[in-house]
């Protein structure tokens, strides 16, 4: 016997709108807690990554599109192909131009990204921080020095000490 209640479809599209507005919320407020410029760059690039074009938000959003335009190929109306052309525009729009719109926004905001002092890389998660390197062997100093690191290589910092 089946426990799950049966949703209406008018409901469970209204969940499902729900949750990516959820998920939606939380890229939103991991952007704009701050006026770091890191933060506000991956945000953007979980919505768009311009190295996994496949991957984020508009990559799902296109490919949904994508699915209900050659599943809508199965209806019977003199229309259809129309409709899956303009839905085929759509998923290009979606991934193609927003995307391309969204690597522009990126790429002008490299330049003000923190650049990682172990690796050397520019990357959004570089966040400025106690050495912690001296931090695991001196604990009881106060005064260590601030370093700009990604979380991989203050990983490897802390293991190294």
């Amino acid at each position: 016997m089946e426990r799950t209640p049966k949703l209406s479809l008018d409901q469970e599209l209204q969940a499902a709108v729900a949750i990516v507005r959820i998920g939606l919320d939380r890229i939103r407020d991991a952007a704009c807690r701050t006026e770091e410029v890191g933060p506000h760059a991956a945000a953007l690039q979980a919505l768009y990554d311009p190295t996994k074009p496949d991957t984020g938000v508009l990559a799902a959003v296109a490919d949904v599109v994508g699915t209900i335009s050659v599943s809508v190929t199965e209806v019977d109306h003199d229309d259809i192909d129309r409709v899956t052309e303009l839905l085929d525009e759509a998923q290009g729009v979606v991934q193609d131009s927003t995307g391309d719109r969204i690597r522009h926004a990126l790429d002008l905001l490299a330049p003000l990204l923190k650049r990682c002092e172990e690796c050397g890389k520019q990357k959004p998660d570089v966040e400025v921080m106690a050495d912690p390197f001296s931090t695991a062997l001196y604990p009881e100093e106060t005064d260590h020095r601030q370093i700009p690191l990604c979380p991989p290589c203050a990983v490897k910092r802390f293991e190294e000490s």
